[in-house]
């Protein structure tokens, strides 16, 4: 593995990829053109401690733009420079739920269990507020929680069962409206 530089942060792209970034260019294009009415200096210190903040209290190498931004203002804010920031939020994100974990996670109760976790993890991605929530690995999860090791009429109903909820529960929720759900 390639090392990072050690002023570089991996940030998010739209497509779920990162990309090394230096901070203090990032810094810089979230400031744009206000850089020119700041010291250099302030926004390098600046710059620093968002990076302090991420690599050694958190001991986090990848962060959103979203959490950039966040912690960007901060970092401005205890200068005593005010920072209003659109919020930038996760949107272009996606969160990805693997099934199979899930599965593995339930214990005695099975599928009670299961639908359990599932609904808490579509309630706790859509309150991230993400352009598309994803669960992966269906296929191997119905398996799993079906105790079969090929695919049978049992596992077609209980795929179908658990798209049927994953649908129903995606429609109840209100954080829903901006989000798209997929089920691979």
């Amino acid at each position: 593995m390639i090392a990072l530089r050690e002023d570089c942060l991996l940030v998010e792209q739209d497509d779920g990829n990162y990309l090394p970034c230096s901070v203090d260019q990032l810094t810089l294009e979230f400031v744009g053109s206000a850089a020119t009415l700041l010291e250099p200096d302030v926004l390098q210190n600046a710059a620093a401690g968002v990076l302090h903040y991420f690599k050694h209290e958190l001991g986090r190498s990848f962060v959103t733009v979203a959490e950039f931004a966040a912690a960007l203002a901060k970092a401005l804010d205890g200068l005593g420079i005010t920072a209003d920031i659109a919020y930038v939020g996760d949107g272009a994100s996606t969160r990805v739920t693997d099934l199979r974990a899930l599965a593995a996670g339930s214990g005695k109760l099975g599928e009670l269990e299961f639908f359990s976790k599932l609904r808490a993890a579509l309630r706790d991605q859509l309150a991230e507020r993400p352009r598309r929530v994803e669960f992966r690995g269906l296929r191997s999860c119905v398996k799993q929680l079906a105790a079969r090791s090929h695919w049978c009429p049992k596992c077609d109903r209980l795929a179908a069962w658990i798209l049927e909820l994953l649908r129903g529960w995606y429609a109840q929720e209100p954080a829903a409206r901006d989000t798209a759900l997929v089920v691979r």
